[in-house]
């Protein structure tokens, strides 16, 4: 069994092949800030939004529904 886990395959061998040429010298590539900068973005643009949308909702007066928009909750008691 851990000749198996501990054992060379091609899966392993490959990817440290892709990785072998890469070097970290503690800086972001402009590609890295680009995205980064899209999805806080994103993160901060979709949270403003639920919160402008959250805000306009608590505004609103309640319409009243009739029965028909309600549910079921009265065919449960008349069975």
């Amino acid at each position: 069994m851990h000749e198996i886990i501990s054992g060379p395959s091609k899966a392993n061998s490959l990817s440290f092949g892709l990785l072998a040429g890469i070097e970290y010298d503690g800086q972001l590539s402009a590609t890295a800030y680009v995205i980064l900068a899209v999805v806080l973005l994103g993160i901060i643009g979709g949270l403003g939004w639920c919160f402008y949308r959250a805000v306009t909702a608590a505004g609103r007066t309640a319409e009243s529904q009739s029965p028909d928009e309600v549910g079921d909750e009265n065919s449960a008691e008349k069975q």
